[in-house]
């Protein structure tokens, strides 16, 4: 059974995403996804998301890197996890180090019978362009 809708498909290819998931574990990950340029010390990383079961009347309220990324300028980046960190996810062999990014206030709330893939993976981009924002 496919975790997300198949209009969300449809939009993550028109966007030129590539993906794997894992039906049990709910797990949607987008492969060799671009960085923003000139933040991090990688141009690409897979980035993972959980899809919640009962999608898409909510979404997600955080995502796991891999691998662990770090700024150019040196500056932590504040509620992600180190390697080993508690509730990194391990997929295929490969750790994914959590960033802890809640969007429960103001605009950023889940609209369930609005928001879908696009919200999600624009939460993503908002998050990976604004490493201090928590």
């Amino acid at each position: 059974m496919p975790i997300l809708l198949d209009e969300d498909y449809k939009e993550m290819e028109a966007q030129g995403f590539s993906y794997i998931e894992d039906e049990a574990l709910r797990f949607l990950v987008l492969t060799d996804y671009k960085l923003p340029k000139g933040i991090y010390d990688h141009e690409l990383c897979d980035v993972l998301i959980v899809i919640p079961n009962n999608y898409p009347q909510a979404g997600n309220d955080m995502f796991w890197t891999n691998p662990r990324l770090s700024r150019l300028d040196g500056k932590l980046i504040p509620a992600t996890n180190n390697m080993g960190g508690s509730d990194n996810r391990m997929f295929q062999e490969k750790e994914f180090c959590r960033w802890s990014r809640h969007w429960h206030h103001g605009k950023s709330v889940w609209r369930p019978g609005a928001d879908g893939i696009e919200t999600i993976l624009r939460r993503i981009d908002w998050a990976l362009r604004r490493p201090d924002a928590k």
